[in-house]
C-alpha cells in the first residue's frame, strides 16, 4: 500500500482488481463488532441495503443470541453503540427490548477512546492486507475482513484499559487520549 493510499479512509483505499461495480460494495462496507466485558467477540459484515428493519432482525438473530451465549446466567445487557440513526430506531430499539438489552444512554457520538471496538479496525486492516491476493471476489474478500477483525490479538486488553480510558478522557475534558 502506497503512502497516499494509507492516508484514505479504511475501506475506501483502492481494491484494483475488484470490476468496478464491486468496488462500489467496498467503499460502502461496513463491519458491525461487538467486544464484550468477558472478551468474546462478533463480527459480521453489514448487509445492504442497510436499514433500521435490517438491524433489528440482526439483533433478533445474531446479536441477542450472542450475548446469550456469552452470558448464559444474564437475563438482561448493556451495550455500547455508535451514534449512527439505524442502530437508534425504534423497529431495533423494539428488537433490544426483545432481549432485554439496553442501549448505554447519553454516549458520546463520536468516542473512539470509551468504545473498545473502535480499536479493533486499526489492527485489522494490516491483517486484512496480508491477506489479500488481489484476485478474490468481493465475497471472499469481506469473509477475509471478518476473519481479520476476529483475529484480533488481545480483546482483554480493550475491556481492560476502560478505566484508564475514561479517566484519560475526563482528564482532558473529553478531548481524544492520542491529541
Amino acid at each position: 500500500m502506497s503512502k497516499a493510499e494509507k492516508k484514505k479512509p479504511q475501506f475506501q483505499r483502492p481494491k484494483k482488481w475488484f470490476p468496478k461495480k464491486q468496488w462500489q460494495k467496498v467503499k460502502k462496507q461496513k463491519v458491525f463488532g461487538l467486544t464484550t466485558a468477558n472478551g468474546k467477540m462478533l463480527h459480521f459484515c453489514v448487509p445492504t441495503p442497510w436499514t433500521a428493519d435490517v438491524w433489528a432482525k440482526l439483533v433478533k438473530k445474531r446479536v441477542g443470541p450472542f450475548l446469550k451465549r456469552s452470558f448464559p446466567r444474564l437475563s438482561a445487557y448493556r451495550i455500547i453503540l455508535d451514534s449512527e440513526p439505524i442502530l437508534h430506531a425504534p423497529v431495533a430499539k423494539a428488537a433490544y427490548r426483545e432481549w432485554n438489552i439496553t442501549v448505554e444512554p447519553n454516549w458520546p457520538k463520536y468516542s473512539p477512546d470509551l468504545n473498545p471496538q473502535e480499536n479493533v479496525w486499526s489492527r485489522a486492516e494490516p491483517t486484512v492486507r496480508l491477506m489479500e491476493t488481489g484476485r478474490e471476489p468481493f465475497e471472499q474478500w469481506t469473509k477475509k475482513v471478518v476473519k481479520a477483525c476476529n483475529a484480533y490479538p488481545s480483546p482483554q486488553k480493550l475491556i481492560g484499559s476502560m478505566a484508564r480510558r475514561c479517566k484519560q478522557v475526563l482528564e482532558r475534558q473529553g478531548a481524544m487520549a492520542d491529541s
